[in-house]
């Protein structure tokens, strides 16, 4: 099933007349699941052609304006739009009070199921056909960075099935759930007629000084998205409690994952940006500086990178979760 992931903004405290607020919008498969919720979100959506209906969930990283701004705005939406869902809202522990106070303070009639759910370490959400992790970071106040994966399934090849002359369907779903199965004799397993299918990975890291559990952490992701509030001041970056290109990349580098996306710039860097983005990209394989309203889609075999300068495809082989860029 495809992916689809939107940015809504690449800025950092302050929004820039090219770049709003964090946030980043996700269909997964059947569900919505926005990534921070700064200022000016909804007006975002809009542009894109999202509805605040169409959020699932709200995965909050830390209580700082940047990235939380905008939930009254999708509430208050919400209210008045006959949302007939639960909207889950993964938050630190410590920032459900102030979450509350939102709600009472705006006076927001709230209308729909609000399930908040706290953020930790490891798994945090298990759905049907995706997960959600987190880890706890390290910044000026209580943070986490998230990752959404989907569960790897045996998928079958129907001209194999045709070959073993399998059509009986307690048959084929017994190898879709890893079982042997006897016919004529032999004994076939999904392998003979199959293989596993390597689940999508997208890991959101922000809001954090670099520390070795990051890589782990991002290990063997299909799109890693992370802050680089910093260029190449990496002590600056230490001292703020953000991270620096450099050390983002070594995570990268380290992590096996496939494809780099940087958000979350200081508008220290507003001017330079262009000259930025063209070093980077010219110099490093696979990396690539967002831009409000950027789209990334993932299909089954490719995926594309819808980026305001210019439009990439790469190959995906969902056997092995590698990418092949292809112009």
């Amino acid at each position: 099933m495809m992916k689809r992931i939107v940015i809504l903004g690449t800025s950092s405290s302050m929004p820039t007349k090219s770049r709003n607020h964090p946030g980043i919008f996700i269909k997964f498969n059947k569900k919505g699941i926005l990534l921070d919720c700064g200022e000016n979100i909804q007006r975002q959506l809009r542009i894109m052609k999202i509805s605040p209906t169409d959020i699932d969930y709200i995965l909050i990283t830390h209580w700082h304006g940047d990235h939380i701004l905008g939930l009254p705005g999708i509430f208050q939406s919400l209210s008045s739009m006959n949302y007939n869902k639960k909207l889950n809202i993964i938050i630190p522990k410590e920032n459900i009070e102030n979450l509350k106070k939102i709600i009472e303070g705006f006076i927001i009639p709230i209308n729909f199921d609000i399930n908040i759910i706290e953020a930790r370490e490891g798994l945090i959400v298990d759905e049907e056909d995706f997960q959600i992790y987190g880890i706890k970071t390290k910044h000026s106040t209580i943070s986490y960075s998230y990752y959404i994966i989907e569960k790897d399934y045996i998928k079958l090849d129907k001209d194999l099935l045709n070959k073993y002359n399998i059509k009986n369907k307690e048959l084929i779903k017994k190898l879709k759930e890893g079982k042997e199965i006897e016919i004529n004799g032999k004994t076939i397993s999904y392998k003979d007629v199959g293989y596993i299918k390597r689940g999508i990975k997208i890991t959101y890291i922000t809001d954090t000084i670099f520390f070795d559990k990051l890589i782990e952490f991002a290990r063997d992701s299909t799109i890693l998205i992370s802050e680089s509030t910093y260029f190449f001041q990496p002590d600056l970056a230490k001292k703020n409690m953000h991270m620096d290109f450099l050390e983002v990349r070594e995570i990268f580098n380290r992590s096996n994952s496939k494809i780099l996306l940087l958000t979350h710039f200081s508008q220290r860097y507003e001017e330079e940006m262009e000259n930025i983005r063209k070093d980077i990209e010219e110099k490093n394989e696979n990396i690539y500086i967002l831009d409000d309203f950027d789209e990334i889609y993932i299909y089954k075999d490719k995926i594309e990178l819808k980026l305001k300068r210019k439009e990439i495809i790469y190959k995906y082989d969902e056997k092995t979760g590698d990418v092949l860029r292809l112009n």
